[in-house]
This record gives structure tokens, sequence and C-alpha cells, in this order.
């Protein structure tokens, strides 16, 4: 018997004997099959919903997009959906802004900058999906100037420069550029996800956004899993993740290059982001920022996560009423830095701060707090900072590597705190020494294992390891630092004002920058046990 052709057989038989739906339900949703071209210059929106409307007609299924460049507008997905983008398959947002829908239309808003909606969204949907290895391009070149900047409109008068702030002499390649037209009139986040429950984006790259890349909107459940997020970081307000209002979101595995926030959290709970890399003109990690509501924000879990380029590492910020509990990260390395155009941050690896907002008075809580294995270096030191209005409650360091460098745009916006957006404008962008950590209305301040580390090149404006003042329960166990190798000699390594319950263990002078000043190792003034 020749078994090469028993064999042969068999298999032919086999696979006579599979189900037909498993060989054609790609076919019977593939966009092309509904008349989209892909040719990168046909819009093929109608032929997208087309397909959608068949898929969602035989109860569901996958909408299954080829190799190919879809010029698209908005595309609504909807319950037990799987839009499946093929690898070399493209979604390119129409150059033209009339594709685009409002969101207000579809019964919500304040999703990016933008008033409209971008090229995916879903509403009131479950078991949603946008899954495959294809791309998801908001084409930013379409809808910005690239040779043209913001102008800065901030009141600089309180800044260490004065009107001389963010003059580059070496232009301003790296500031936010211009959008063409109205703001608010540009396509706006490239995919929503609104009160949706277990919803799964997965293994896609988003590129080129010109508003927010993914907002997860008052929804339940869903998994942000592998993604690739590459922005033109120029762009204002591109940022990757955002998370409002909703609950049990897994970010994992993300690779995410944005112009503003790569990850964004407000108003959100059980949320847990591992395993990712950020880069960003903005902030890495956001927390809070309350634009929307007074929505509480609470166990929130960061962890393995690299932060590089930024212009903040972590920020953490309360302008409103809503409350902030329970929030931890862990083994991080974070590394930013000082860049010019408008951007708000000011390269601090991690800033906390609970102050009123622009139009606001009452502010909410931020306690429970913990950092813990972090190696960071930034152009600007750890900010804690709350008011008479909140007072940060409850925050940990524990084995923490800070490195303070000197960087290319130190001397021209250097030497400021930046508290944008808030109310008092002398306290909103201003001049400030710069200690590694600054800690000014907080309680149970606990500070374990940290090792602070100086450029020598530094100016003088840079001061002490730690300075904490108006301050209940401060404890440092573990220190190995100096003062800022340029720091006047009145300046303490340790410099403590107007607080009590002090506990103050294993603190030892740094000696790996030389420095003719003998500076104090610990100054406490009104600051006891």
């Amino acid at each position: 018997m020749n078994y090469k052709i028993f064999l042969a057989g068999i298999c032919l038989c086999l696979i006579a004997q599979l189900p037909l739906h498993a060989q054609t339900s790609e076919e019977n949703f593939n966009v092309k099959s509904f008349g989209a071209q892909g040719d990168g210059h046909t819009t093929d929106t109608k032929s997208f919903i087309a397909a959608i409307a068949a898929c969602v007609k035989a109860g569901g299924g996958t909408v299954y997009i080829p190799a190919g460049k879809f010029v698209v507008g908005t595309v609504q997905l909807f319950s037990n959906i799987n839009l499946m983008l093929s690898p070399g398959a493209v979604l390119m947002a129409s150059p033209n802004k009339d594709d685009f829908l409002l969101q207000k239309d579809y019964g919500f808003s304040g999703s990016g900058a933008s008033d409209k909606l971008g090229i995916l969204f879903a509403t009131n949907a479950e078991n949603v999906s946008i899954t495959g290895t294809g791309v998801i391009d908001g084409n930013s070149t379409a809808f910005m100037y690239a040779d043209s900047v913001q102008v800065n409109g901030d009141d600089l008068s309180y800044t260490r420069q004065g009107n001389a702030y963010l003059k580059n002499p070496d232009g301003n390649k790296e500031a936010p550029v211009m959008w063409k037209g109205i703001g608010s009139e540009r396509p706006g986040t490239q995919i929503i996800l609104h009160t949706c429950k277990k919803a799964i984006i997965r293994d896609i790259t988003i590129r080129n956004a010109n508003d927010w890349s993914v907002d997860i909107k008052e929804s339940d459940d869903v998994k942000v899993l592998g993604i690739s997020i590459d922005n033109d970081q120029r762009v204002p307000n591109s940022d990757g993740i955002d998370m409002y209002d909703s609950k049990n979101v897994l970010i994992a595995d993300c690779d995410i290059r944005a112009g503003d926030d790569c990850i964004a959290c407000i108003g959100s709970s059980n949320i847990t982001v591992t395993n990712c890399n950020c880069t960003s003109r903005s902030c890495g990690i956001r927390v809070g920022y309350n634009v929307f509501n007074d929505h509480d924000s609470g166990n929130l879990l960061f962890n393995n996560i690299h932060i590089y380029g930024a212009n903040r590492g972590i920020g953490i910020f309360q302008r409103r009423k809503g409350n902030m509990s329970n929030i931890l990260f862990s083994n991080m390395i974070i590394d930013t830095r000082l860049y010019p155009g408008q951007w708000w941050g000011h390269g601090e690896p991690i800033h906390i701060s609970a102050i009123p907002g622009a139009g606001h008075q009452e502010v909410g809580t931020i306690s429970h707090v913990r950092f813990s294995n972090i190696i960071a270096a930034g152009e600007q030191g750890i900010v804690l900072i709350g008011s008479k209005e909140s007072t940060l409650q409850d925050i940990s360091f524990d084995h923490v590597q800070l490195t303070i460098n000197n960087g290319k745009f130190t001397a021209i916006n250097g030497g400021n705190f930046d508290m944008r957006p808030a109310n008092d404008v002398k306290t909103t962008l201003y001049k400030h020494d710069i200690p590694a950590v600054y800690a000014s209305r907080i309680n149970n301040l606990t500070i374990s294992n940290m090792d602070v580390h100086w450029d020598p090149s530094l100016p003088a404006w840079f001061t002490n390891a730690i300075y904490c003042d108006n301050f209940d329960q401060l404890t440092i166990d573990g220190l190995t630092a100096s003062a800022a190798p340029k720091a006047p000699a009145n300046e303490a390594v340790v410099s403590l004002h107007n607080g009590h319950g002090v506990s103050l263990d294993h603190i030892k002078l740094q000696t790996d920058i030389p420095t003719t000043i003998q500076h104090k190792l610990i100054l406490q003034d009104n600051a006891g046990k």
C-alpha cells in the first residue's frame, strides 16, 4: 500500500468534514467583501460600517481587515464584535475632518481635546475587542503644522528666568506643535470604549495620533495587552492610554511613546499596570487631575515599568474634590528631563500635589501611597506638596536611588516648580530652590533606604537632600546623601522646619562629590520629636 496516498486521502476527508463556517467566517465579514478598497486613497468608512452591520445581524463574530491601507472616518463597534487587523493592515484616519462624528451625538463628551470621535469607538457594548498585529494610524501630519510651535500663554513673571523663561537659543524642535484650524474640531481619540464591559485591545499598533490614543471611559473589565503606541511626541494631547471613571482594568506588556501622558488614571479604581515601557513629553504615569467630576480613585497597582525621556515620571494631582488612596508603585526605573515649550512638568521623577485647581476651592485627599524599589534620575527632585485645604497623608519611599542631573535646559527653565493647573498664579509656575526631595504640608512621611547622588555641575539653586516643612510624623531610616555640591553653606543635608514627630536613624554622608563646603548634616528649625 502507498502510505503517502493513504494519508493524503485521510487528510482530504477530514478537511471536507470541517464546518463550513470555520472556512468562511472571515470571508463573510472581510471588509473587502463589502466594497472596501484598501488602496490608501478611497474612503472606506461605508464598507466598514456595512461589514460590521452584517456581523451584528449574524449575532457577532470577527470583522476581518486584510493587508492594505484603508482610509476611514469614524467607525462604531458593537457587542460581540472582534475587529481583527491582519499583518499589513492599516486603518488610516481620513484627512477630511468632516468624516469624524461628534461625541455629544452618542451621549458623552470629554474624550481628548477634540469634540469629535476618532477612528473607532464603542458605547454600551459588551464583549467587544480590537485585535491583531495591524496598525491604526491617526494621520497627525494632516492636522498639525509641523513647523509651528504653540505660544506659551502662562504668566512667566514668577519664574526664575522671568520673561526669558524657555528662550531656547537652539530653537524649539521638541516643543508642542500647533494644530490646523480649531483644535476642538480635529479628529478625536483614536479608540474610545465608553460604558463598555468585557473589552479587549490586544497586539495592535497605534501611531500618529492627533489626540488621545485610547480612552477607557466609564467601563468595566477591560484589558489592554501587548499593544504599541508610537505617536509624534511633538503633538500635544497625544496621550497613550487614559482611564476615566473606569474599574477593573489591566494594562500589560505595552510600549507607549506619547506626546502627552503615557498612562492616565482619573476617577478610576482597581487598576493594574505592569511590564510597560513609557516615554512622554508629559507624565509617564498620571493619576488624577479631576477635570470633569469629583470621583474617587483607588486601589491602583503599577509594577515593572520603565519610564524614560519624560517631562515627569509619575504625577499624582489633586485639584478638586474626590479622594485618591491605596496607590502602589514598585520595581521601576525612571529617567526624566526638561523640555522646551509649554509642556506641563519640570523633569521631576515623582510629583505629588494637592492644591486648589483653576476655578475650585475644595480639594480632596491623597493618602496611602507607596514607592518601593525605584531607580530614578531626573533634572529636578521629587516634589510632594500639600496645601491648607488638603494635607498629603501617609506617603512612603523604600529602597530608592535618586540621581539629580544637569541637563541641556537647566539654565533656561530650571529652578522652578510647576503646579499647573492652579488657582494662584504666584504658585502655579514659580521660582523655587530644588532639593532632591521637597515635602510640604504632609503627615506621615516615611523614607527608608534612600541614596541621593548629584551631578557636580549643578547650579547653586539645588540645595538639600531632603527639605520638609509643615509636617507631622516624619521618619527617615536609612539615608545616604549630601547637600548639592554648590549649595550655600547654610544649607543642611536634611533640613526640617515647622513640624513635629521626627524619627531619624542610619543617616550617612554621601562622599561621591567633592566639595569645599562643610554642610551641616541635619538642621531642625521648630521641628522636633
